[in-house]
């Protein structure tokens, strides 16, 4: 019979815990903090938001530290409430500002990837809207927000309480889950229907479960002086000497786009297609077009005040809405994998590459800086700089997270060539990166080789590491033959045989969706970075013998030429390693 399901797909868990703490409390000063955040959830994305305490549900009682324990709740409009109780998919409760006054709003400084290009001022009380125009090809995605975090963001922000003295402020979430399309019975606020079994009861103010309160700010003390929203943005903007934050704090951004102007002291466009096959601009302004296929040259200004072009690579996820959606144990998956080029519209054009499958995202590093943050900006299309456009067929925004390098994100396009530009908290260099539905999401990617005291070798290993050498990953012959779904496909689409073989990966590390139930269900590529050898020393022939000295962990072979003149060799021979 078919096995128990071993691992479900996604979670959505009732209770947010805050540095591992339920619901915890903390007393702060009437100043401005700088707080570092990270989305460690399963699968959570959070709307973080600051609104004062409800004072009309506060309690009087004492919590385990003798404190009173006072307001605990973010007040929803009663009206809105009420209607959920009869209507809880198509009605979603907001606060009551009338209750539940406006608290602080978000600095946002950085993110998981560094500094952000200038500080990013964010509305503190965005609730989550989403796009609802029903001609728009990404209707139903999420619109506007406060402070979003998907699973492994993180932000560097600043908050300003000088404003509360004396008052209880409420950290507070929306986002819905799963996200964008939100499933009612995985949103537990107070005063929620009771949508058991398959959600909780109803929930009484003060108690859990609760995905809205996340944790209680008491601010002490008297009113102090507010935070200078602009020294912090002078100390951002771009000095004659290169000291402002970013361009002396980050590596040189890769495509010249009008929002880092402040930072560079640049002049990039703020439109202009300069990729356009009839009447392309002087100037680019950095956005891809929906036009813009894998295979494509991008062509972008540069910091260097060049114009360069660069391949698109055509990428794709593909999540629970078709022939991805279930393994042979009936357990829900989702898997990354490669767009067909040209991709035909209205047609299936995603080949799924399971982790197991061969490597398929590969980077030659032979051209790319090798240096820490003082890099020279890009100057040439060819040095091994890649722009990735991820289609994503399916219903989940999926968090990309990318290891070993950083990536510039240039703008997300609708399949209707609707252009979305970095959000403001998505300016300058991501580790991970919300990639959406019905949209394609654009970055470039210029990996930085690190200069380390020592080599390491290739990662050399079978395929699939869990299978004999010489298994049949994906037998396509013998399913063409006997009627069966044909698994095992070159990048162009056409059916291949895959047998488990050795495979030297290079420097190997991983790309995958930090939804963790996902990254677990084969959503994961690794990603090979081909590394020159380090180059041998101490060349030496005596008597008929060449000596060297072997100074690589990685090298493949060796060989051996000679050249009467240094221009024209001949190769004696080749040592295998």
């Amino acid at each position: 019979g078919t096995p128990l399901i071993s691992a479900g797909m996604e979670q959505f868990n009732d209770t947010p815990v805050v540095n591992g703490t339920a619901y915890p409390t903390v007393t702060l000063e009437p100043k401005s903090y700088r707080l570092r955040i990270l989305n460690a959830a399963n699968d959570r994305f959070w709307n973080l938001q600051w609104y004062v305490a409800d004072a009309t549900t506060a309690s009087t009682g004492l919590n385990g530290l003798d404190q009173v324990i006072g307001g605990t709740e973010v007040a929803l409009k009663a009206a809105e409430v009420e209607a959920a109780l009869t209507d809880p998919a198509g009605v979603f409760p907001t606060p009551d500002l009338n209750l539940s006054p406006a608290g602080p709003d978000w600095i946002q400084i950085g993110t998981e990837g560094g500094f952000l290009a200038k500080p990013a001022l964010v509305d503190g009380q965005q609730v989550t809207t989403w796009i609802t125009d029903p001609t728009r090809f990404d209707a139903g995605l999420v619109d506007q927000h406060s402070l979003l975090l998907a699973p492994a963001e993180r932000a560097d922000v600043v908050v300003d309480f000088s404003r509360f003295a004396g008052q209880t402020l409420i950290l507070y979430n929306d986002a819905p889950a799963a996200f964008p399309a939100r499933i009612p019975s995985y949103d537990y606020y107070t005063g929620a229907p009771d949508l058991r079994p398959v959600g909780a009861p109803s929930i009484l103010p003060g108690y859990g479960p609760n995905t809205r309160t996340i944790m209680q700010v008491k601010i002490a003390g008297t009113a102090a002086p507010a935070f200078s929203l602009s020294k912090l943005q002078s100390a951002f903007s771009h000095k004659a000497d290169g000291s402002g934050v970013f361009e002396s704090g980050q590596p040189p951004i890769i495509v010249g786009q009008a929002a880092y102007n402040s930072a560079y002291g640049s002049s990039f466009a703020g439109s202009g297609w300069c990729n356009s096959p009839s009447n392309p601009s002087a100037k680019c302004d950095g956005f891809a077009r929906i036009s813009e296929q894998g295979g494509d040259m991008f062509k972008f200004d540069t910091l260097g005040g060049t114009q360069v072009s660069v391949k698109i690579e055509p990428k794709a996820i593909q999540d629970e809405t078709s022939e991805s959606s279930f393994d042979e144990f009936g357990r829900m998956s989702a898997i990354l994998g490669l767009e067909v080029v040209p991709a035909t519209p209205g047609a299936a054009n995603t080949v799924l590459y399971p982790y197991a499958y061969p490597v398929v995202d590969v980077f030659d590093t032979s051209g790319l800086p090798t240096a820490d943050v003082k890099v020279t900006p890009i100057s040439s299309g060819d040095d091994g700089t890649q722009i990735w456009k991820i289609t994503h067929n399916g219903v989940d925004t999926h968090p990309i997270h990318f290891h070993a390098t950083d990536v510039q994100i240039l703008n997300r396009v609708t399949w209707d060539n609707i252009i979305k530009p970095p959000d403001i908290g998505e300016l300058g260099w991501k580790e991970t990166v919300r990639v959406s539905p019905l949209e394609d999401t654009y970055v470039a990617i210029r990996p930085i080789t690190p200069k380390l005291p020592f080599d390491f070798p290739n990662s050399i290993r079978l395929l699939s590491p869990m299978m004999p050498e010489g298994a049949w990953i994906a037998n396509t012959t013998f399913a063409d033959q006997n009627g069966l779904p044909l698994l095992g496909f070159a990048p162009n689409g056409e059916p291949i045989d895959i047998v488990n073989h050795y495979v030297n990966f290079g420097a190997e590390y991983v790309y995958h969706c930090h939804i963790l139930s996902h990254e677990e269900m084969d959503m994961m590529h690794a990603v090979s970075f081909a590394f020159p050898p380090v180059a041998p020393s101490e060349l030496a022939f005596a008597s008929g013998t060449l000596t060297w000295k072997d100074n690589s962990r990685s090298e493949t072979a060796f060989v051996v030429e000679t050249s009467a003149d240094g221009v024209a060799w001949t190769e004696l021979g080749r040592i295998d390693r």
